[in-house]
């Protein structure tokens, strides 16, 4: 008696998704329409795609983004009249040469599976379901690790006292949005951010860190330090003294090129004892 394996192998449905996946990492698009119906419809979540019209165009973007090529690892015809459908496993290859989830192109080797059933009929595939590892894709594809390492990194400088280290974490082009300073430069935050080690001795908590969008980290931290010099106009009488910081930073190929800043420095202010308005 023949195995379910060379049963498989001898399955219409089989051989024409072989036929298939032959044509599509050839990128082939001729050969693909021999093999996929005029009316064909793709329910894959995320994409809408009737017709095979559109999935030849879906086809192209994703080898142009990826240079993509399957590899089959499991095919299995089922349904009536010995397999009007086949299920399919493939392992998905290719290079992040262009945007994909909001992510620039890295140049990064990049693989996912699928899992997958195909209905044929007349000879062709007229109907797909798909489920793919998209999360596994998007953290290969993503920025979000290195540009919370940067922004980690930071903090530990700013801690430690590190003031030239800052200089590997932005950008030459660096902008500081905060409504208590005007900065122009990163050697200008450095002086301030000295400044205030020198007059408050404090150092940093990080409570929160995490990636917002593609190119962005937003940090909450708290300040906690001790009066020992003179600040905002008031002479230091050694006072222990408490503040926080909600912080978005924005990341260019994982240096800190602008930062948005709101502190509480008003909160501050009234612990130090300066008279506010």
């Amino acid at each position: 008696m023949p195995t379910s394996e060379s049963t498989a192998e001898n399955s219409p449905s089989v051989a024409l998704y072989r036929r298939f996946l032959d044509a599509f990492n050839a990128a082939d698009y001729d050969a693909v329409a021999q093999v996929i119906g005029e009316d064909f419809t793709d329910h894959h979540p995320g994409f809408e795609i009737k017709g095979l019209d559109d999935y030849l165009t879906a086809l192209r973007a994703a080898h142009a983004t990826y240079g993509l090529k399957g590899e089959l690892q499991e095919a299995l015809p089922v349904g009536a009249g010995g397999g009007d459908k086949v299920v399919t496993r493939v392992r998905l290859t290719g290079t992040h040469g262009d945007t994909v989830f909001g992510f620039p192109a890295t140049g990064r080797p990049v693989e996912w599976t699928t899992t997958e059933i195909w209905r044929v009929e007349d000879g062709r595939f007229v109907e797909r379901w798909a489920q793919d590892d998209l999360l596994g894709l998007r953290e290969q594809v993503s920025t979000d690790a290195a540009n919370l390492a940067t922004v980690q990194a930071v903090s530990d400088a700013v801690n430690e006292r590190r003031y030239d280290d800052l200089d590997e974490l932005f950008g030459p082009t660096f902008r500081d949005n905060n409504p208590a300073w005007d900065v122009a430069s990163l050697d200008e935050l450095k002086v301030i951010i000295k400044a205030a080690h020198d007059a408050l001795d404090f150092t940093v908590h990080l409570d929160a860190l995490y990636p917002a969008a593609p190119d962005k980290v937003i940090m909450h931290i708290t300040f906690h330090g001790k009066h020992v010099a003179p600040f905002f106009g008031q002479e230091p009488d050694g006072r222990e003294v408490s503040w926080t910081s909600l912080e978005v930073y924005r990341l260019e190929d994982a240096k800190v090129v602008e930062r948005w800043v709101q502190a509480d420095t008003a909160g501050l202010m009234r612990q130090l004892g300066v008279e506010l308005p």
